[in-house]
């Protein structure tokens, strides 16, 4: 699992995309944009004294790491504390919701690099799933419900963050799923999860204080660096027992001590308090895997590429693609139990 997110990490590798039949983004919104993350501006950093403006603006970044403070934690799992402790102790059972979050984190990571998104596309999507999977750790994962939640997830913070928003299509990579799904099916999807949701998809993340960093600075700083720490503990569940800031100042933290920018550490960031010395050190457990680890290849198990799914899914080995079971409504009923009104294409 290491050695695969940090060789997703190490570069990011685009495909040309494939015309669906169906135009699957024609009802994508853009609610706002990001910039790309990851900046190597060799720019000498400045001294301390050139990093800041005036009074002001260091308050105003001091009340923004508050107000996210006060919001993280209506984004954490629901009954965190439980999904954590399923995710660190029940990793050895199959389908369990601990190998569901794997699979699901190594598809996300992996689209990532595919792709070319945008740091905050793959945290917040991340974010979508753990509390999703909070809603819904008692579940038998199959395999086939795993990929759809995931490219689920995954498209819905694509709609936010992206600028060009990646098709369906696109998004069903053969190489790292076993199942291709109909457009119809992952909107379903991604209605049902809203819904689990609330709707609260503008969510804070450890990436939500990086703008906390003064900036005239950020383009001189590894912000790469820290943002691949970010990145790395997406596949760690024992990040989770921290807030989002706490686990920003860590990985804040380890790039300032790393490159001797102590001075990074700015006043927003100093009000995160001490708790996050526990998390700097997990953090800094992350340094040896994000330096030595360059080449994973992820290939699911025969097993897993032999299951199949009641919905309007494709198995990618060995059928027709144009082939499927039309079975929408099995999303609703696999997932909670419930019937749905949904027709059948």
């Amino acid at each position: 699992m290491h050695a695969c997110i940090d060789a997703y990490l190490q570069t990011a590798v685009s495909r040309p995309g494939t015309p669906m039949e169906e135009d699957d983004t024609s009802c994508g919104i853009i609610l706002y944009c990001d910039e790309d993350p990851f900046d190597d501006d060799s720019t000498p950093i400045p001294p301390p004294a050139a990093s800041y403006g005036d009074v002001d603006d260091v308050q105003q970044l001091v009340d923004l790491a508050m107000e996210y403070k006060a919001r993280e934690r209506c984004y954490a799992p629901m009954g965190s504390a439980a999904y954590i402790h399923r995710l660190l102790h029940d990793h050895h059972q199959h389908g369990g919701v601990s190998s569901a979050r794997t699979k699901a984190v190594h598809y996300i990571i992996y689209a990532f690099s595919r792709l070319g998104l945008a740091a905050a596309t793959v945290i917040n999507a991340v974010n979508y799933l753990d509390r999703f999977l909070s809603i819904n750790c008692h579940l038998s994962w199959e395999v086939w419900m795993v990929e759809l939640v995931s490219v689920a997830c995954l498209s819905i913070a694509c709609k936010l963050d992206e600028v060009t928003i990646p098709s369906l299509h696109d998004l069903q990579m053969e190489e790292a799923m076993s199942h291709s799904f109909r457009a119809s099916t992952i909107r379903d999807m991604e209605l049902t999860l809203l819904k689990a949701l609330q709707w609260r998809l503008a969510c804070v993340t450890p990436y939500s204080y990086l703008d906390l960093l003064p900036f005239s600075t950020t383009a001189a700083v590894k912000r790469s660096r820290c943002i691949r720490f970010l990145l790395r503990s997406l596949s760690e569940p024992s990040f989770l027992r921290f807030d989002a800031s706490v686990v920003a100042a860590a990985a804040l933290r380890c790039v300032a001590v790393l490159q001797d920018h102590a001075y990074l550490i700015t006043p927003p960031l100093r009000q995160l308090g001490d708790e996050s010395d526990e998390c700097f050190k997990m953090m800094k457990s992350l340094e040896t895997s994000l330096d030595h680890h360059h080449h994973y290849h992820h290939k699911y198990s025969a097993a897993d590429q032999l299951q199949g799914s009641p919905i309007s899914v494709i198995a990618f080995e060995g059928s027709d693609r144009d082939s499927t079971v039309n079975s929408r409504s099995a999303i609703s009923r696999r997932l909670f139990g419930t019937p749905t009104t949904l027709d059948h294409e």
